[in-house]
């Protein structure tokens, strides 16, 4: 899925076509890699550490299930709807069109009552015409040498109940950018990027608002932040973790969605270290809501090494347990063909319900996710 270039673009990614596209066939990829097919220097069931006894899951907040049910098929339906339109123009890092995206991102922080968590750099807003009220949830970096304007991160801070506690954070994330404007196909040449990632970014709004939602904040602080420059080799998320914006010392778990709008309806892959507990702690979770049907898979790739190859990589060497979630390539992947109406927006409103239960059980549990000894 995420495959790293070689040779002069060494350090950027690519995504080729996954080798299953049904929840059938990813069980007889993962049954053969087992018996091995796959990669001989790869991990396998064999290699996993012995789980842990684990303490029952948090108390849910009173008011949860009124936020999580903030989080509708309908919304996340506008919200792609906007940012995968026409008028973004691909949403190529850097260009007019990725900033317009993200001041919409921007401003749905900013009337959800979160905090901003950018640089707040007044000269850059008012050179490119943003509004003095979103400034401060931007941050601004040079994705690449070559490149001659700024691009942004955006970031909206859900402060924590717990007096101590607080100042530990739950990062969830997604990139919000795509390819931009490319060769036509049958007249069309916007790539609009849908389901990469207006999936995952729309899945992320609207997480923000339910969390924002609840008369009390998980005890863990929560930032929500959207990235750009994935397309790119994830210049974005590495220059989040690295910045003195991100508290990575003081990040507990990073949660990451992209591509989440396809395929399996009641399913979802999981990718994480597997010296991590985090799978564990959020299969509980899944188990304890059968209402949304929806299954977290282990990677059903392992020879791609994709915990290395998405928004999430870069907090990896800081030592913050990861969970990627996706649903997959498929056939509209980089295409102008990705569009806003081949999503299906009911299975993503309950995926998404369920990264707000796991990301509740994240931020207010006594022990956040963390590695084995």
């Amino acid at each position: 899925m995420w495959k790293m270039h070689a040779g002069p673009a060494e350090g950027r990614y690519r995504r080729t076509v996954a080798p299953a596209t049904t929840l059938a066939f990813v069980a007889l990829m993962a049954a053969l890699t087992l018996a091995g097919c796959g990669s001989s220097d790869g991990p396998t069931g064999d290699d996993t550490p012995d789980l842990p006894e684990t303490p029952l899951l948090a108390d849910p907040p009173p008011d949860g299930a009124a936020a999580v049910a903030t989080i509708t098929a309908a919304d996340l339906t506008t919200r792609v709807g906007i940012i995968a339109d026409d008028s973004m123009m691909g949403r190529w890092t850097p260009s007019p069109e990725l900033l317009k995206a993200g001041g919409y991102l921007a401003a749905e922080m900013d009337r959800l009552g979160l905090q901003p968590g950018g640089t707040d750099e007044q000269a850059e807003c008012v050179v490119r015409d943003i509004a003095e009220g979103l400034c401060p949830y931007l941050q601004w970096f040079f994705a690449a040498p070559e490149d001659t304007v700024r691009s942004i991160n955006v970031i909206g801070r859900l402060p924590g109940s717990d007096p101590v506690l607080r100042n530990e954070y739950l990062v969830i994330g997604a990139h919000f950018d795509h390819v931009g404007i490319r060769t036509p196909v049958a007249g069309d040449s916007i790539y609009n990027g849908a389901d990469d990632n207006g999936s995952g970014t729309a899945s992320v709004l609207e997480l923000a608002e339910a969390f924002a939602d609840l008369n009390v904040a998980p005890r863990r602080s929560v930032l929500f932040v959207f990235f750009s420059g994935e397309e790119r080799g994830l210049l974005g998320s590495r220059y989040y973790a690295g910045s003195q914006e991100a508290p990575i010392g003081d990040v507990i778990t990073m949660i990451n969605l992209d591509m989440v709008g396809r395929n399996w309806t009641d399913t979802v892959a999981a990718i994480y270290q597997l010296d991590s507990d985090i799978f564990e702690r959020a299969d509980r979770v899944a188990d304890a809501h059968p209402e949304l049907n929806m299954n977290l898979l282990i990677d059903p790739w392992p020879g791609e090494n994709l915990v290395n190859r998405s928004d999430q990589a870069p907090f990896i060497p800081y030592g913050v347990p990861v969970l990627f979630l996706t649903s997959g390539l498929h056939e509209d992947y980089h295409q102008a063909s990705d569009e806003a109406d081949r999503l299906d927006y009911e299975k993503t409103a309950r995926l998404a319900r369920l990264v707000f239960w796991i990301g509740w059980e994240f931020a207010e549990a006594a022990e956040p996710p963390g590695f084995f000894p």
